[in-house]
C-alpha cells in the first residue's frame, strides 16, 4: 500500500470498510453536512445516519443495529465524551454477545479522539482508556502508526465484540507505509533493538520511535527495540513477552498516570518471568496524576527528553 498521514489511513480504512461491508453503518453528529460528505453521496443516508446530540443514543442505536446484523461504526467528537455514553457501552454493547451465548454479536467500533495539545484543558484531553479496562469482551484499541490505525480499524469490525477505538490527534499528521498483509490484533516491533525494549501505545508508541532514532544519532542505531501495543485489550502477551526477553531491560511508557491504563499491567506480566530474564525490574514512565492544564501539557506528560535521559539509566545505554 502507498504512504499516508494516520488521519488518512483512518479515513481510508473507513472507506475500504464500507466498500467491503454492505451491512456497515456510520452512526454520528452532522456526518451528511461536512464530516463524510464524499460517503454519503456514494452510500446514502441509509448508511451515513446523523443522530441528535446524545451519545448513548448514539451508541444505543448501534447496538439495536448489530442486534439486526449489522456492522456499526460510531463517531464521538471527543475522548472525553465516552464518560456520557458510558452505561450504554458498559451494561448494553460489551454484555451483548455474552447474555445471549453468542448467538448476537456486537461488531461496532467507537472512535474517540484524543484531543492532546489542543488547548482543550482538563474537558478535552483525557486517555480515558482506563474507564473501561475492567470490562469484559470489550476491545481496547490505541495505534501508534498509521499501518496500525489502517489495520486495527479493519480488524475490529470482524470481532463479535465491541471496539474503542483512541487515536490521539496529536500524531494525526504523522505518516507511514500501510503494510500489505493485515496486522491488526497483534503488537509490532517497529524498532529493532538488543539493549532495551520500550513498550507503547498511541502516541507514546510515536515517542518512543522517536527516542530510538534520537539515540541512533549518538551512536546507538541498534540499542533499542519499540514495541507498539495497538490491541490494549486483549494484549499481545507474546511479542511482549519475546521482546522484553531478548534485551532484558524495559520501559513502558503511558500517557495515563501510574495508577492506572496499560503499564502496569505490562509490568505484572513481565514479573511473572521466571528469575533473571530480566537483568532489572521495568521501568514506568506515566502522565502524572492531575488533569492537564489549558495552558501547557508537555510538563505533565512523557516527552522525548524523558524516554531519551530513562533509556540511557535503564538501558545502560552511553
Amino acid at each position: 500500500m502507498s504512504t499516508l498521514t494516520y488521519r488518512n489511513a483512518v479515513a481510508k480504512a473507513l472507506q475500504d470498510s464500507m466498500r467491503d461491508e454492505p451491512r456497515l453503518i456510520i452512526i454520528g453528529q452532522n456526518l451528511t453536512g461536512h464530516a463524510l460528505k464524499q460517503l454519503t453521496e456514494t452510500y446514502g443516508t441509509e448508511r451515513v445516519r446523523d443522530s441528535s446530540i446524545s451519545e448513548s443514543a448514539m451508541v444505543g442505536m448501534a447496538v439495536g443495529a448489530a442486534m439486526k446484523g449489522m456492522k456499526v461504526v460510531v463517531m464521538i467528537a471527543y475522548a472525553d465524551i465516552a464518560s456520557i455514553c458510558h452505561m450504554a457501552i458498559v451494561q448494553s454493547a460489551a454484555k451483548l454477545h455474552y447474555l445471549t451465548n453468542g448467538r448476537l454479536n456486537c461488531p461496532v467500533l467507537i472512535r474517540l479522539p484524543i484531543a492532546r495539545f489542543r488547548g482543550h484543558g482538563p474537558e478535552g484531553n483525557e486517555v480515558a482508556a482506563s474507564w473501561f479496562y475492567n470490562v469484559p469482551d470489550l476491545n481496547i484499541v490505541m495505534p501508534g502508526s498509521a499501518s496500525e490505525a489502517y489495520w486495527n480499524f479493519r480488524e475490529a469490525l470482524q470481532r463479535p465484540t465491541p471496539t474503542l477505538f483512541f487515536e490521539d490527534r496529536s500524531i494525526h499528521s504523522r505518516a507511514g507505509e500501510i503494510a500489505a498483509n493485515n496486522s491488526g490484533g497483534s503488537a509490532q516491533i517497529t524498532r529493532s533493538g538488543d539493549k532495551l525494549t520500550i513498550i507503547a501505545a498511541g502516541r507514546t508508541a510515536a515517542l518512543a520511535e522517536d527516542a530510538a532514532d534520537e539515540l541512533a544519532k549518538l551512536g546507538q542505531r541498534e540499542a533499542v527495540e519499540v514495541v507498539s501495543l495497538g490491541f490494549i485489550k486483549p494484549l499481545d502477551h507474546e511479542t511482549v513477552i519475546k521482546a522484553a526477553s531478548k534485551t532484558g531491560r524495559v520501559i513502558v511508557v503511558q500517557d495515563e498516570p501510574v495508577w492506572s491504563g496499560y503499564a502496569p499491567y505490562v509490568r505484572c506480566l513481565l514479573d511473572e518471568l521466571p528469575a533473571g530474564k530480566l537483568a532489572v525490574a521495568p521501568r514506568i514512565l506515566a502522565g502524572a496524576d492531575q488533569y492537564l492544564p489549558f495552558y501547557d501539557e508537555k510538563p505533565f506528560l512523557p516527552s522525548l527528553e524523558s524516554v531519551v535521559a530513562a533509556a540511557h539509566e535503564v538501558g545502560k545505554i552511553t
